[in-house]
């Protein structure tokens, strides 16, 4: 039922018009429904504004807010101190290489110079190889210029660079597996005739501090290469000497502190040697040549 608004009557509810006065009655169904979404979305805004302003939930967000912004803040200082604790372990050991105590580093920070020394070798001795196939086509360039022949050294530069990616990929999986090997040596040998509980990252790190100085020695040579010249001759002079340190500090880290009585320091490094000989040896087998077919196939 509907009641008119002009003389109060009493109408159906799908009357139009009062049937006393004859006023129209549409409109005020149309008010009335109007009015009532009206009153709903009114009603639900001031229900959202209720929530937003509940003490309870403002404090809440505030809270994970705060929480996110502590975890991010925690995650940050420990990566600065993780990076100045690392930059301390190299300076530490290029200062004394030879002077380490196992567990005065983090035992992740052998494996992070392996990997370091193995990048930045890859990068070095790419650079070098590339450096020296440059020098040699530009000279063959020149005579075959001068006898009227023709020159195919910017086909092989081409090549060159274009396989030069996958060479350095490869050759750096080389050098980490390499170095891992010689680390797995090591630390066998060095369980064996050493009398203390030593694991295999603590052994990386021992062996590496003794060894870091490579990583400088690898830069040169990636200078020395970008310099051309009668310079990139040092590189061949600088990568023997890394050699040296490696073999130095791999022999260091099994003979000392003290060996097992009865088994002199010299045999056990002589047969240590020759084992990690055998191990890169069968390294080299499966995947120097590989690599090797690869950089072939750049000239």
């Amino acid at each position: 039922m509907q009641t008119c608004p002009k003389c109060g009557a009493t109408n159906d509810a799908a009357a139009k018009f009062c049937t006393t006065c004859g006023t129209p009655l549409k409109g005020q169904t149309g008010n009335r429904s109007q009015t009532t979404e009206s009153a709903q979305t009114e009603a639900q805004s001031q229900s959202n504004q209720q929530e937003q302003a509940d003490p309870a939930i403002q404090a809440e967000v505030e809270r994970q807010r705060q929480v996110q912004a502590q975890l991010r803040a925690e995650q940050v200082a420990q990566f600065k101190q993780s990076s100045r604790g690392y930059w301390n372990y190299l300076v530490d050991s290029w200062k004394k290489p030879s002077q380490v105590v196992v567990g005065q580093f983090n035992r992740w920070f052998g494996i992070i110079s392996m990997a370091a020394w193995a990048l930045i070798g890859s990068i070095a001795v790419g650079r070098t190889a590339q450096a020296g196939v440059n020098t040699v086509e530009n000279a063959s360039s020149s005579i075959l210029g001068i006898f009227g022949g023709s020159s195919t050294a910017d086909s092989v530069n081409n090549t060159v660079q274009s396989n030069a990616i996958t060479v350095y990929f490869k050759f750096f999986l080389l050098l980490i597996v390499g170095m891992l090997a010689l680390g797995l040596v090591g630390f066998i040998f060095r369980k064996w005739a050493q009398k203390e509980s030593l694991s295999y990252f603590d052994y990386t790190t021992d062996l590496m501090h003794r060894c870091n100085l490579n990583i400088i020695l690898v830069i040169c040579v990636m200078l020395f290469s970008l310099m051309g010249g009668f310079v990139q001759l040092l590189s061949v002079l600088v990568i023997s000497l890394g050699a040296s340190i490696f073999v130095i500090g791999f022999m260091q880290s099994i003979a000392i502190p003290q060996p097992r009585t009865g088994f002199d320091s010299v045999y056990l490094i002589v047969v240590a040697m020759i084992v990690l000989e055998i191990v890169l040896f069968i390294l080299f087998s499966i995947f120097g040549q590989s690599l090797v077919s690869q950089f072939s196939s750049m000239f």
